[in-house]
């Protein structure tokens, strides 16, 4: 495909609709919306300030909802008065007993894992938020008046707002982190003036969105960023590209990959792989070694080419959302240019379907099998 036809495609609003037959492009457009919903839904829970501060904030997920658990864990890192951690397994860190609170975040609400995550942290004695747009683990819930409820109707990936900010709310509600709402209500408003920018009817020669999609189309992309909320955003950025675009994604994390995994493009044919890399940059690697390490990593990399991409925003909470939703935006593009359907994922229905004699509880050791990342 030549650029001119890329542009062609990707400033033609009927040609999109054609392919977007669900409307994906909706639900990507109205995240700053869905955020500001979530935030008022974590606003208006009825559990009460808690009198005595929990030893710790566990919070569960797999999937899309262990993608939000990681990042409502990092955008309170800086507020929280407790040790605020996230996994994606069932079984309960020994710190977890009667003095903890525990976060089960399950869009779908189907999920093994997050079912015996409940159990598990009932039976360690500690009290058990749940947040689902699903019934069945709104049922199983130890206290009903404990259960968030969030909108159904969407897949999970599109839901990432409600799972992540509706919690972050209720920890700032009872006295557990201050100034959390604040930051993610500028967050929003970030998003939204953004989004301006990203758009559908904004043209390519305006539209960053546009642009880095036209970069990887083709290609295999290889997002790389420092740790940090940045590992969060590109593991968005693969899963959507992923479940959007039906492309093919790698990430790397600096500085970890600096000493084995940069070593594995030393040989690579170019054209058999045809991968193309994107750094995700911050203002701060001026004042320390990323920056160092990325114009390296840049060097040797530059034969597939390099795309900087940096992170907008004055907090951790609004650079992290920025790039989520840039990135939301990106594997919709993505997928346009391939003529595929963003919201359609028939291999995610086909695992569930292999799943779904195994819905009764099973094993520990199966819990990383679960996904959560389908249609509802």
């Amino acid at each position: 495909m030549t650029a001119e036809e890329s542009a062609e495609i990707l400033n033609n609003l009927t040609a999109m609709q054609e392919v977007d037959r669900k409307n994906m492009l909706r639900l990507i457009s109205e995240l700053p919306e869905q955020c500001e919903t979530a935030l008022g839904i974590g606003r208006s829970f009825g559990m009460q300030p808690v009198a005595v501060k929990p030893n710790v904030v566990l919070f569960v997920g797999v999937g899309d909802s262990g993608l939000a658990a990681d990042m409502v864990c990092h955008a309170l890192a800086e507020e929280a008065e407790v040790p605020i951690l996230s996994q994606h397994v069932s079984t309960m860190p020994m710190c977890v007993g009667d003095e903890s609170l525990v976060f089960v975040i399950d869009h779908s609400g189907r999920s093994q894992t997050a079912l015996r995550a409940l159990k598990a942290a009932q039976d360690r004695g500690a009290k058990v938020v749940c947040l689902t747009a699903g019934a069945k683990i709104r049922a199983l819930a130890p206290d009903p008046k404990l259960v968030l409820s969030v909108p159904s109707g969407q897949p999970s990936r599109s839901a990432i707002g409600y799972l992540m900010l509706t919690p972050l709310a209720v920890i700032e509600r009872i006295g557990l982190a201050m100034g959390a709402i604040e930051k993610a209500s500028h967050a929003i408003k970030l998003m939204k003036n953004t989004r301006e920018f990203l758009r559908a009817d904004t043209p390519l020669e305006r539209n960053p969105a546009k642009q880095i999609a036209r970069t990887l189309f083709g290609k295999t992309p290889v997002i790389y960023g420092a740790a940090g909320y940045r590992a969060l955003v590109l593991a968005r950025w693969k899963s959507q590209i992923g479940a959007n675009g039906k492309s093919p994604a790698c990430k790397g994390v600096f500085p970890d990959l600096a000493d084995g995994e940069i070593c594995a493009w030393e040989n690579v044919d170019g054209k058999a792989c045809n991968p193309t890399f994107v750094f995700l940059t911050d203002p701060s690697d001026k004042t320390n070694e990323n920056l160092a390490v990325m114009q390296a990593a840049s060097e040797l990399l530059d034969k597939f080419g390099v795309l900087q991409v940096e992170m907008k925003g004055s907090t951790t909470i609004e650079k992290m959302l920025y790039g989520v939703y840039l990135g939301d935006y990106v594997s919709y593009y993505l997928a346009i240019l391939r003529g595929v359907d963003p919201t359609e994922v028939a291999s995610v229905r086909f695992i569930n379907d292999r799943l779904a004699p195994f819905d009764a509880p099973r094993s520990a050791a199966s819990s990383e099998h679960d996904l959560d990342a389908g249609n509802e």
